[in-house]
Protein backbone atom coordinates (compact mmCIF):
# COMPACT_ATOMS: atom_id res chain seq x y z
CA UNK A 1 0.00 0.00 0.00
CA UNK A 2 2.81 2.32 0.85
CA UNK A 3 4.34 1.58 -2.52
CA UNK A 4 1.16 2.55 -4.36
CA UNK A 5 0.82 5.69 -2.29
CA UNK A 6 4.47 6.58 -3.00
CA UNK A 7 3.91 6.00 -6.70
CA UNK A 8 0.83 8.22 -6.73
CA UNK A 9 2.59 11.01 -4.81
CA UNK A 10 5.59 10.66 -7.09
CA UNK A 11 3.34 10.83 -10.14
CA UNK A 12 1.27 13.78 -8.84
CA UNK A 13 4.23 15.64 -7.33
CA UNK A 14 5.25 17.50 -10.51
CA UNK A 15 1.67 18.72 -10.94
CA UNK A 16 1.49 20.32 -7.46
CA UNK A 17 3.48 23.46 -8.38
CA UNK A 18 1.37 23.88 -11.51
CA UNK A 19 -1.78 23.41 -9.46
CA UNK A 20 -0.55 26.01 -6.96
CA UNK A 21 0.27 28.36 -9.84
CA UNK A 22 -3.25 27.85 -11.20
CA UNK A 23 -4.90 28.76 -7.87
CA UNK A 24 -2.52 31.70 -7.40
CA UNK A 25 -3.34 32.94 -10.92
CA UNK A 26 -7.06 32.54 -10.19
CA UNK A 27 -6.71 34.67 -7.02
CA UNK A 28 -4.60 37.23 -8.90
CA UNK A 29 -7.25 37.45 -11.64
CA UNK A 30 -9.97 37.88 -9.04
CA UNK A 31 -7.92 40.66 -7.42
CA UNK A 32 -7.30 42.33 -10.81
CA UNK A 33 -11.03 42.22 -11.61
CA UNK A 34 -11.81 43.81 -8.26
CA UNK A 35 -9.22 46.54 -8.88
CA UNK A 36 -10.60 47.16 -12.38
CA UNK A 37 -14.15 47.35 -11.01
CA UNK A 38 -13.03 49.88 -8.39
CA UNK A 39 -11.18 51.90 -11.04
CA UNK A 40 -14.26 51.90 -13.28
CA UNK A 41 -16.42 53.01 -10.35
CA UNK A 42 -13.93 55.75 -9.49
CA UNK A 43 -13.87 56.92 -13.12
CA UNK A 44 -17.67 56.94 -13.19
CA UNK A 45 -17.76 58.88 -9.93
CA UNK A 46 -15.17 61.35 -11.25
CA UNK A 47 -17.20 61.79 -14.43
CA UNK A 48 -20.37 62.45 -12.43
CA UNK A 49 -18.48 64.92 -10.24
CA UNK A 50 -17.11 66.71 -13.32
CA UNK A 51 -20.58 66.89 -14.90
CA UNK A 52 -21.99 68.33 -11.65
CA UNK A 53 -19.17 70.86 -11.58
CA UNK A 54 -19.86 71.89 -15.19
CA UNK A 55 -23.57 72.24 -14.39
CA UNK A 56 -22.85 74.41 -11.34
CA UNK A 57 -20.49 76.61 -13.35
CA UNK A 58 -23.14 77.02 -16.06
CA UNK A 59 -25.72 77.95 -13.41
CA UNK A 60 -23.34 80.53 -11.95
CA UNK A 61 -22.68 82.09 -15.36
CA UNK A 62 -26.41 82.15 -16.06
CA UNK A 63 -27.14 83.86 -12.74
CA UNK A 64 -24.39 86.42 -13.34
CA UNK A 65 -25.82 87.14 -16.79
CA UNK A 66 -29.35 87.45 -15.45
CA UNK A 67 -28.29 89.85 -12.70
CA UNK A 68 -26.31 92.21 -14.89
CA UNK A 69 -27.88 95.66 -15.05
CA UNK A 70 -30.04 96.15 -18.09
CA UNK A 71 -28.64 98.61 -20.61
CA UNK A 72 -31.02 101.49 -21.22
CA UNK A 73 -32.23 101.98 -24.80
CA UNK A 74 -32.27 105.74 -24.27
CA UNK A 75 -28.61 105.78 -23.22
CA UNK A 76 -27.67 103.58 -26.18
CA UNK A 77 -29.48 105.99 -28.51
CA UNK A 78 -27.62 108.97 -27.01
CA UNK A 79 -24.31 107.16 -27.43
CA UNK A 80 -25.06 106.32 -31.08
CA UNK A 81 -26.65 109.69 -31.99
CA UNK A 82 -23.62 111.97 -31.76
CA UNK A 83 -23.98 113.16 -35.35
CA UNK A 84 -27.79 113.14 -35.52
CA UNK A 85 -29.68 116.43 -35.83
CA UNK A 86 -30.61 117.85 -32.41
CA UNK A 87 -34.36 117.94 -33.12
CA UNK A 88 -34.35 114.10 -33.55
CA UNK A 89 -32.29 113.21 -30.49
CA UNK A 90 -34.64 114.51 -27.79
CA UNK A 91 -37.90 112.86 -28.99
CA UNK A 92 -36.16 109.55 -29.70
CA UNK A 93 -34.47 109.64 -26.29
CA UNK A 94 -37.78 110.30 -24.51
CA UNK A 95 -39.49 107.54 -26.50
CA UNK A 96 -36.88 104.97 -25.51
CA UNK A 97 -36.76 106.27 -21.92
CA UNK A 98 -40.54 105.69 -21.79
CA UNK A 99 -40.03 102.17 -23.20
CA UNK A 100 -37.38 101.53 -20.52
CA UNK A 101 -39.86 102.55 -17.83
CA UNK A 102 -42.57 100.29 -19.27
CA UNK A 103 -40.09 97.41 -19.57
CA UNK A 104 -39.01 97.89 -15.95
CA UNK A 105 -42.61 97.86 -14.72
CA UNK A 106 -43.65 94.53 -16.24
CA UNK A 107 -42.41 92.24 -13.44
CA UNK A 108 -43.58 94.42 -10.52
CA UNK A 109 -47.02 94.94 -12.09
CA UNK A 110 -47.45 91.21 -12.70
CA UNK A 111 -46.23 90.39 -9.18
CA UNK A 112 -48.47 92.94 -7.47
CA UNK A 113 -51.43 91.85 -9.60
CA UNK A 114 -51.01 88.20 -8.61
CA UNK A 115 -50.61 89.12 -4.93
CA UNK A 116 -53.62 91.45 -5.15
CA UNK A 117 -55.81 88.77 -6.74
CA UNK A 118 -54.67 86.29 -4.07
CA UNK A 119 -55.52 88.73 -1.27
CA UNK A 120 -58.93 89.54 -2.79
CA UNK A 121 -59.66 85.81 -3.08
CA UNK A 122 -58.65 85.18 0.54
CA UNK A 123 -60.70 88.16 1.72
CA UNK A 124 -63.73 86.82 -0.18
CA UNK A 125 -63.29 83.42 1.52
CA UNK A 126 -62.91 85.15 4.88
CA UNK A 127 -66.04 87.25 4.27
CA UNK A 128 -68.02 84.13 3.28
CA UNK A 129 -66.85 82.34 6.44
CA UNK A 130 -67.84 85.36 8.56
CA UNK A 131 -71.26 85.56 6.93
CA UNK A 132 -72.05 82.01 8.10
CA UNK A 133 -71.84 83.18 11.72
CA UNK A 134 -68.24 82.39 12.59
CA UNK A 135 -66.22 84.78 14.71
CA UNK A 136 -63.22 86.29 12.94
CA UNK A 137 -60.72 83.88 14.58
CA UNK A 138 -62.62 80.86 13.32
CA UNK A 139 -63.04 82.43 9.89
CA UNK A 140 -59.31 83.19 9.65
CA UNK A 141 -58.36 79.63 10.54
CA UNK A 142 -60.87 78.28 8.02
CA UNK A 143 -59.35 80.41 5.25
CA UNK A 144 -55.68 79.69 6.06
CA UNK A 145 -54.48 76.20 5.04
CA UNK A 146 -51.28 74.25 4.32
CA UNK A 147 -51.02 75.60 0.78
CA UNK A 148 -50.99 79.16 2.13
CA UNK A 149 -48.23 78.22 4.55
CA UNK A 150 -46.27 76.69 1.67
CA UNK A 151 -46.69 79.86 -0.39
CA UNK A 152 -45.58 82.01 2.55
CA UNK A 153 -42.43 79.93 3.11
CA UNK A 154 -41.70 79.88 -0.63
CA UNK A 155 -41.83 83.67 -0.83
CA UNK A 156 -39.83 84.19 2.37
CA UNK A 157 -37.24 81.63 1.29
CA UNK A 158 -36.92 83.23 -2.12
CA UNK A 159 -36.39 86.76 -0.83
CA UNK A 160 -34.19 85.96 2.15
CA UNK A 161 -32.35 83.17 0.32
CA UNK A 162 -31.62 85.48 -2.61
CA UNK A 163 -30.27 88.11 -0.21
CA UNK A 164 -28.04 85.53 1.46
CA UNK A 165 -26.72 84.17 -1.84
CA UNK A 166 -26.04 87.67 -3.11
CA UNK A 167 -24.26 88.66 0.09
CA UNK A 168 -22.22 85.46 0.13
CA UNK A 169 -21.29 85.06 -3.51
CA UNK A 170 -22.16 88.15 -5.48
CA UNK A 171 -21.72 91.09 -3.14
CA UNK A 172 -23.72 92.54 -0.33
CA UNK A 173 -27.41 93.08 -0.91
CA UNK A 174 -26.94 96.58 0.54
CA UNK A 175 -23.53 97.71 -0.69
CA UNK A 176 -22.66 95.47 -3.65
CA UNK A 177 -19.33 94.48 -2.04
CA UNK A 178 -18.48 90.82 -1.65
CA UNK A 179 -18.86 89.29 1.80
CA UNK A 180 -21.59 91.57 3.09
CA UNK A 181 -19.26 94.45 4.05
Amino acid sequence: MLTILSALIGFAGPFVPELLKFFKQKEDNKHELAVLALQAEAAKSAHTYKMDEIGIQADMVEMQTLHQPQQSFGVQILDAAKDWPKFLIVPVFYLFAFLDIISGLVRPVVTFSVVGFYLVYKYALFDMARSTGNIWQQAATMVWNENDLGILFLVLGFYFGARTVKATFGGSSNTGRAGGG
